[in-house]
């Protein structure tokens, strides 16, 4: 993938829509360049989890244009190419996989980010009951080489109420989106195959999503 980031400098530069009527051949070639990878990626799923047949990209990937109608930032469009892969696309409530693709930051992980009140209480039960096998997955010499440790953004600074302040997975229960994510290089994501280590990638965080969707 050659051509995502080089646009997306430019946009980063000139983010504005006159900009944007001028140089739209060129986000449409980004964005086709973007939708195979991500129809790469589905294709490459479906060999280990058959859930995400007949997904397509455009369920996935998320919009460049930004809802700028409550923000200060008035800028027109996002300045990262995204996409959340989980059977029902983008909107769906299942755990699931999420790419971002940036000049300053390209990422993989997946998880839960930020799930609704009552699945949220749903899986801090569960790894309250089931902490041990929770455990055994973020820990797992697969999970910590690939990602290191589960993100604390937005971390509690106490155990919520209704569970044990001693509780052995007290830590965990704290968080409010159960993710993880792995960083790449423009070098790694412009070379050839870079679809197959982001696969390795969703294939390292499947057993967490795995517990996280028996609920």
């Amino acid at each position: 993938m050659k051509k995502i980031i080089p646009f997306l400098r430019k946009l980063s530069r000139n983010n504005h829509s006159d900009w944007m009527k001028v140089h739209r051949g060129e986000y449409l070639e980004a964005r086709k360049e973007f939708e195979d990878f991500i129809q790469e990626l589905i294709a490459r799923i479906l060999v280990w989890d058959d859930r995400f047949l007949g997904l397509e990209p455009k369920e996935c990937i998320f919009r460049l244009n930004r809802d700028v109608r409550f923000s200060d930032n008035k800028k027109p469009y996002k300045e990262n190419f995204a996409a959340f892969l989980a059977p029902g696309g983008k909107k769906s409530p299942l755990p699931g996989f999420y790419v971002s693709f940036s000049p300053k930051e390209i990422f993989v992980g997946g998880g839960l980010w930020h799930p609704e009140p009552e699945k949220l209480l749903s899986v801090r039960r569960r790894i309250r009951d089931e902490g041990e096998d929770f455990k055994k997955i973020v820990t797992s010499k697969r999970f910590k080489s690939t990602f290191g440790e589960l993100s604390e953004e937005d971390k509690l600074k106490r155990v919520p109420r209704g569970f044990e302040a001693d509780h052995p997975q007290a830590e965990f229960l704290k968080l409010k989106s159960i993710v993880a994510s792995k960083d790449f290089s423009v070098k790694e994501l412009e070379a050839f195959g870079f679809a197959k280590k982001v696969d390795k990638v969703f294939q390292d965080l499947s057993p967490l999503n795995e517990f996280l969707r028996n609920r």
